[in-house]
């Protein structure tokens, strides 16, 4: 019992000398602390730094949200710049594309007009006439429409030897026709050789001389500064339509044909390293090689009609009493008839005499006796042939001097004094061949040699027609062939050459002066 109250004591005093120190410590503590002025006067003397009010924290954060806002705005509008700027560009390639896709129908337009034009000036021309071959005041600078921004105008052209610009056409019948010009024929051309010729007429063997189809070769493809050839080989039976398919013939090259100017532009092209080289450089000297294209042709014939478009009479056949022909020429008919000998052609009776058989078998001797006066009339309404198209027929009136040395029984000197003959012979005569015999340029035996090769008339035709607006710039040039012949006239040769340029500076109509050739811009 004692011991146990002892022990509590203990424990007692324990816990008493404990709760005495802790009030020891937190007396010592307080007798030791700094008063709070003291502790004022200290802070008010330590540089200390104000702390941020919640207005403050908050717009420090709103300002970071800001700037990281605007840049994203200014993203957004470069962006969007970007887009706006883009659409503008589409949208005025577009407005472009469609103005110059308009200028460029308009032109292509505007060209067909003068096309149309053209052949119907070609149907339109009187036999022996040469008013379509330079006549600017129908193919000059043409008045199409007016759009209110522009005037579209066209001319039609060709070119003359030495590449000189003339507003009118070019007939095919003042060419050699391939198909019936002769080896002897062929050679006398400049620059083709006998094996060339020989080439010639070997390449013509399988072709049908005789018909020339209606072709259009608008979509022909240009390549480079002239045609591309056509695929090799020809067809049986089927005759060529184009001049361009001679460069199938082996040793007839691209130079050879178009000589110095290949770009149809009339200005010449200077090879550097000889003829048959490449590349070009454009000139405008003069004196250089046109080519052989302005000597041949594959599509010219002439129709066996009168002047006046009446079926010519078959001497050989048909009955002769219309013709009004003497009585001596009548029996010479008659008794050429009667044995069996079939004329050639109707210049045969010129100065003929024969020796016949009457129907007692009596030898007799027949003069045809065809006068001077009887001779343009035998020539216009006679024929030896019942072909309706008579092939290859070289105009008399257009051909140059040296297609018509060309020609059987002309020499050089004659083909020089018949061309300065003919400037000053009437409309009249100009119908048919006969004033080389009336005039005295050609004797019988040289007109009966020459005459089946002769026409005074051209039904197809070959020319180029330019397009433009003015101004503008716009403009469209095509190469063309027509046949006025055919019923309807017919396109026989169609295509672009645009991308070769315009041949001359356009100039408006009340300028009389004739067009500057043009710079090349390419």
């Amino acid at each position: 019992m004692k011991s146990e109250c002892s022990g509590w004591s203990v424990e007692r005093e324990s816990v008493e000398r404990k709760s005495v120190e802790r009030k020891s410590v937190r007396a010592w503590s307080v007798a030791t602390m700094p008063s709070r002025s003291t502790l004022h006067a200290l802070r008010s003397d330590a540089p200390t730094l104000p702390a941020p009010d919640a207005r403050q924290r908050k717009s420090a954060a709103a300002g970071g949200a800001d700037g990281f806002v605007l840049i994203m705005v200014l993203v957004v509008v470069l962006l969007a710049s970007m887009v706006v700027t883009s659409l503008m560009f589409v949208l005025t390639a577009e407005q472009m594309a469609a103005a110059a896709g308009n200028s460029g129908e308009q032109a292509r337009a505007t060209a067909m007009s003068g096309l149309y034009r053209a052949l119907r000036a070609a149907a339109e021309a009187d036999p022996g006439s040469t008013e379509w071959q330079d006549n600017p005041a129908v193919f000059r600078d043409q008045l199409v429409c007016d759009d209110g921004a522009q005037k579209w105008y066209f001319s039609v052209y060709s070119f003359s030897e030495s590449g000189a610009i003339r507003y009118g056409l070019t007939d095919e019948a003042s060419k050699l026709n391939v198909y019936r010009a002769t080896e002897a024929m062929l050679q006398a051309l400049p620059n083709l050789t006998p094996s060339l010729a020989q080439g010639l007429v070997s390449a013509l063997g399988g072709g049908t001389p005789g018909s020339v189809s209606e072709t259009n070769l608008g979509t022909a493809s240009l390549s480079g500064r002239a045609p591309a050839p056509a695929p090799a080989g020809n067809s049986e039976n089927q005759p060529w339509s184009c001049l361009d398919e001679l460069l199938q013939v082996s040793g007839l090259t691209i130079p050879l044909l178009y000589g110095s100017y290949s770009n149809l532009t009339g200005r010449a092209e200077v090879q550097a390293g000889g003829l048959g080289t490449a590349p070009f450089a454009d000139t405008q000297e003069s004196g250089l090689e046109a080519g052989l294209r302005q000597f041949l042709t594959v599509c010219s014939y002439d129709l066996n009609q009168d002047n006046e478009g009446r079926a010519r009479v078959d001497l050989n056949q048909d009955d002769l009493s219309s013709l009004g022909l003497s009585k001596s020429t009548a029996d010479y008919l008659r008794a050429l008839r009667q044995n069996h000998q079939p004329l050639a052609h109707p210049a045969d009776l010129l100065e003929a005499a024969s020796k016949f058989k009457d129907p007692k078998g009596k030898e007799i001797q027949l003069l045809a006796q065809v006068t001077k006066e009887d001779l343009p009339i035998l020539l216009d309404r006679c024929t030896a042939t019942n072909q309706a198209r008579l092939i290859g027929l070289v105009n008399l009136n257009t051909a140059s001097t040296k297609v018509l040395a060309a020609l059987p029984g002309l020499s050089p000197s004659l083909a020089e004094a018949i061309v300065s003959a003919r400037v000053g012979l009437s409309p009249e005569a100009r119908k048919t061949p006969a004033w080389l015999y009336q005039d005295g340029l050609l004797n019988a035996d040289a007109f009966r040699q020459v005459a089946p090769y002769l026409t005074t008339r051209s039904y197809q035709f070959r020319f180029m027609v330019a397009a433009y607006a003015m101004p503008g710039g716009s403009y469209c040039v095509l190469e063309a062939a027509v046949d006025a012949a055919a019923r309807p006239p017919a396109v026989l040769f169609l295509r672009d050459a645009s991308l070769l340029g315009l041949p001359f500076n356009p100039t408006p109509p009340q300028d009389d002066t004739s067009p500057q050739l043009a710079s090349v811009q390419r």
